[in-house]
């Protein structure tokens, strides 16, 4: 059940960021969100390649899933999009707290 800590913590960041935006009724632009976030999701990711392969570092792969794409767990894949996403809901709620127009 080890692999379920890095994952679970993604799920319910993702599920608490979906509620959220429900509730809240906001309509975030996917595509704004992609043009956003895919190019520093890129730049990231070659940066934990190059990192894992010349050993500066490694991941706790007994926490995670063992699916690895590229050299990098899913759930290190996932953390570059699911946690912008959530900020991104935060700061949305906040702008819709600040207009007095929240919820």
């Amino acid at each position: 059940m080890g692999w379920f800590y890095y994952l679970g913590y993604l799920a319910l960041v993702l599920f608490s960021s979906l509620l959220m935006a429900s509730a809240l009724k906001m309509r975030i632009s996917l595509r704004r969100f992609a043009e956003a976030v895919l190019p520093v999701f890129a730049i990231f990711v070659l940066w934990d390649i190059a990192a894992v392969e010349r050993g500066h570092w490694s991941f706790g792969l007994d926490k995670m899933s063992g699916i690895i794409i590229l050299n990098q767990p899913i759930e290190e894949l996932a953390f570059f999009l699911v946690i912008p996403f959530f900020y991104v809901v935060v700061w949305e709620a906040a702008k819709k707290a600040a207009s007095g127009k929240g919820g």
